[in-house]
């Protein structure tokens, strides 16, 4: 017996695009000069570097909240230490 699977896809909150950093440019192949902010954020809380998600989350820190509890494929120790930067401001 086949069951049907309907796959649920994660809308967007941050549609705005930005200007990529340079040093995001890596992770942005697909996009020239500006990037949907999610999409931005998404992509570095994925393949960046430590200082790389610590930059990213100096220069949008809601958004960047938002977005790392908002997908589960975000590791663990990213969320831990994004939660941590944010008590540590308030």
């Amino acid at each position: 017996m086949k069951k049907e699977q309907t796959i649920q896809r994660i809308k967007w909150d941050f549609k705005e695009n930005v200007e990529i950093p340079t040093m995001f440019k890596i992770y942005l192949w697909e996009y020239k000069e500006q990037a949907p902010l999610e999409m931005l954020i998404k992509r570095v809380l994925q393949y960046g570097s430590f200082d790389e998600i610590k930059r990213l989350y100096e220069m949008f820190p809601e958004q960047t909240y938002t977005v790392t509890f908002k997908y589960p494929e975000i590791k663990r120790g990213i969320r831990f230490w994004i939660k941590r930067w944010k008590n540590s401001l308030v």
